[in-house]
């Protein structure tokens, strides 16, 4: 449950006569079964009464537990002539409604008249937060998690805006290096998305018209569009049943005298089974590039993902453990002539500027993106561990509830599973399962429907129906449940119960 704390509650709260929720509400705070936001415009008022030591350690106490949400020139202007409301209070109307927060607690309720927002006495919020029965669980909840890093955030954006400096530059230097050691490489060059990633990955690599590229059929469309777009001709290999990773015995049946590269894709944050694959690669002199857009942290035998074959290749979108704002990618290599040559393709091949060694591209990072990833990069072992920890919830959940049988709880084949989604098998009836979940509330999705060779467009690769029968099986099986970090242990249970009611009711 998040919330706004409005000007007169912390008044309040940092004075000696506070009202006894509040000190309530600062453990629920603190235990983070509620998330408080402060206004920034707030705070000056606040701190303005707050000069003896007592209040001032009050009002620090709340400081360490809330998020300080500043608010745009736009808003203070418009909120300077609200017609119903006061400054601070139509202030406190636009910050609940910026984020979605469940309302705002408040000394005066009917200092908000008619607006339409939710208003708790301090007294009544705690046993309101703690007495909400679950109805509802979303699959991915981005603004859920704000409140952890928001203040990161927001220092990082304006840091980049202020400087002007907006494409490349320090701050992209500065998360290359951080993504590098993350990874266990030596390099890191920051790119457009995960999809260039792969790009310029393949053309880094060689690779071009005439070329064979070894992956999966059971994959997101970028894996196989980028080879394609180079002109080669992706080779197609099955999948292992249980990790719904490339199988290396598939893929050494696929080598031929074209192959130039394999592109193992590591899985809803599982690694693939590295070590066939890179003994297949240097049998053959082949590159290997590792698809770890759903894996950065992931682990082979303690190695991360992206160190294992010649390139790793991540993606930054804003669902990712490690998301940005919108599109971002990064490319790990441990050759430093390969980070050169990554560095000079997205430039349009281009050094000195108006100099084109080759043909490249522009498949730069832009310094928000970097700023926003680096904002988040400090906190993602911590969201693996969550990750990890709902996982072993939801395996025991459904063992008590005696679904072992009826469903299939991903598995663990490689320490570690980061659980970029925690996808069970259903083989029966799985359309109607995630129908009957939505119906009641709880997020879930298909990851991938229709597995790569079926794909209308690669329909030029000959491929049929039944060449791929375990990816036709798992496209046919799987079903993602919510897996993100600030899932609950209610609303896991509450996603178990729905499920344990449909299977009940065959």
């Amino acid at each position: 449950m998040q919330v706004l704390l409005h000007t007169d509650f912390l008044l309040n709260a940092c004075s000696g006569e506070a009202v006894a929720g509040g000190g309530r509400l600062l453990d629920l705070c603190r235990q983070k079964k509620v998330k408080a936001w402060v206004a920034a415009s707030a705070l000056p008022a606040v701190a303005g009464q707050t000069r003896n030591p007592s209040a001032a350690g009050k009002l620090q106490a709340w400081l360490d537990v809330a998020a300080i949400l500043p608010l745009t020139g736009t808003e203070i202007r418009e909120s300077l002539f609200s017609p119903d409301l006061g400054v601070e209070e139509s202030l406190a109307l636009r910050a609940v409604r910026a984020l979605g927060l469940a309302g705002i607690v408040t000394l005066d309720a009917a200092a908000f008249g008619a607006a339409d927002v939710r208003t708790f006495h301090p007294d009544d919020l705690p046993e309101l937060a703690e007495g909400r029965a679950v109805d509802s669980v979303a699959l991915i909840d981005l603004p859920a998690a704000y409140h952890e890093f928001w203040e990161d955030l927001d220092r990082g954006l304006a840091g980049v805006v202020r400087s002007g400096g907006f494409i490349l530059g320090s701050r992209v230097a500065e998360l290359e290096t951080k993504i590098a050691a993350y990874c266990q490489c030596r390099y890191a060059v920051g790119v457009s998305s995960g999809t260039d990633a792969l790009m310029i990955a393949l053309m880094a690599a060689g690779v071009g018209p005439g070329d064979e590229v070894v992956t999966t059929p059971y994959t997101f469309f970028a894996t196989l569009g980028s080879i394609a777009r180079l002109g080669a001709r992706p080779v197609l290999a099955d999948i292992e049943p249980a990790s719904c990773n490339i199988d290396p015995d598939r893929v050494a049946e696929k080598i031929g005298g074209k192959t130039r590269a394999i592109l193992p894709v590591h899985l809803y944050g599982q690694c693939a089974d590295m070590d066939p694959i890179l003994d297949l690669a240097k049998k053959h002199k082949l590159t290997v590039i590792e698809d770890a857009a759903q894996a950065i942290g992931s682990e082979y035998k303690f190695k991360r993902a992206g160190s294992l074959g010649d390139y790793g290749c991540f993606s930054f979108f804003p669902t990712k453990n490690l998301g940005g704002l919108g599109d971002g990618g990064m490319v790990t290599t441990n050759s430093e002539a390969a980070a050169d040559r990554l560095r000079l393709l997205r430039v349009h091949g281009s050094r000195p500027k108006y100099h084109h060694k080759i043909v490249g591209g522009n498949f730069r990072l832009d310094a928000l993106q970097a700023a926003a990833v680096a904002a988040k990069l400090k906190y993602l072992e911590g969201w693996h561990e969550k990750r990890r920890q709902h996982a072993a919830t939801y395996n025991r959940l459904i063992g008590e509830r005696g679904l072992a049988d009826t469903l299939r709880a991903p598995q663990e084949i490689f320490p570690r599973h980061i659980y970029h989604q925690y996808v069970i098998r259903v083989p029966e009836r799985r359309d109607e399962l995630m129908a009957f979940l939505k119906q009641k509330g709880v997020g879930a999705e298909v990851y991938y429907p229709v597995p790569m060779h079926l794909q209308e467009c690669f329909a030029g690769l000959g491929y049929r129906r039944g060449d791929f029968p375990e990816s036709e099986k798992a496209a046919a099986e799987t079903l993602a449940l919510p897996i993100s970090p600030e899932l609950t242990a209610e609303q896991q249970e509450y996603v178990v119960a729905v499920i344990g009611d449909f299977f009940d009711k065959r």
